[in-house]
């Protein structure tokens, strides 16, 4: 009988063969680990909201460093691709990813709220797309959050916090390599940027 493990393997093999692609060359970011994007069209301006675009993928295996890094560029891909909509809509946007390798939550939380105090970011848009093998899906998802906390009067010593997820989209496929053949990271973060657009209209402006 063969090896779940070996076949789950395979898989994955298989779906980051396709997924992985080089993405464009990024500035180091001062975030540990991360790397971030920053177009002089979509720069943040003092004094005018920006998005924080932040990405990580889930998959990390500290024996597969190859497949690491191909969760890395597919994760890449589809973020860097998601700021495309929100650049045309006018939106100053920052591009922030992290690789699947940096699993210290809490220090990833600090630094990229460092990083959204400095900028002046009023909202997160996290996107990722990773696998989920006990359900057999890949997943790609987009979540909106708002940052808490930086308009507005402020009291002595109170510090940015993010709020509750404000939106979520979730495209799921089969974990299985045919199917995968179909996908495109590049193309999906496109897509589904376009379709959260409305989500980042001012609340009296949504349908």
């Amino acid at each position: 009988m063969s090896n779940p493990h070996c076949r789950q393997a395979f898989l994955f093999s298989a779906l980051l063969a396709v997924f992985a692609g080089a993405a464009p060359a990024r500035a180091q970011f001062s975030l540990p680990g991360a790397s971030a994007a920053v177009s002089s069209a979509s720069a943040p301006v003092p004094g005018q909201p920006c998005v924080m675009l932040f990405g990580q993928g889930r998959n990390f295996d500290p024996a597969q460093p190859a497949a690491n890094r191909q969760w890395d560029e597919a994760n890449s891909a589809f973020n860097l691709a998601a700021r495309e909509p929100l650049v045309a809509a006018g939106l100053p946007v920052v591009n922030v990813m992290l690789p699947v390798a940096a699993t210290d939550v809490p220090a990833n939380l600090q630094g990229l709220l460092a990083e959204v105090r400095r900028l002046g970011c009023t909202r997160v848009l996290e996107t990722a797309v990773f696998a989920d093998a006990a359900q057999g899906l890949l997943i790609a998802r987009l979540r909106v959050y708002p940052v808490l906390g930086v308009l507005g009067p402020q009291a002595p010593g109170s510090e940015p916090r993010i709020g509750a997820v404000a939106y979520t989209q979730q495209k799921e496929f089969a974990l299985d390599a045919r199917v995968m053949e179909r996908v495109n990271p590049s193309r999906l973060g496109r897509a589904m940027a376009e379709e959260a657009l409305p989500s980042f209209a001012p609340a009296g402006a949504r349908p």
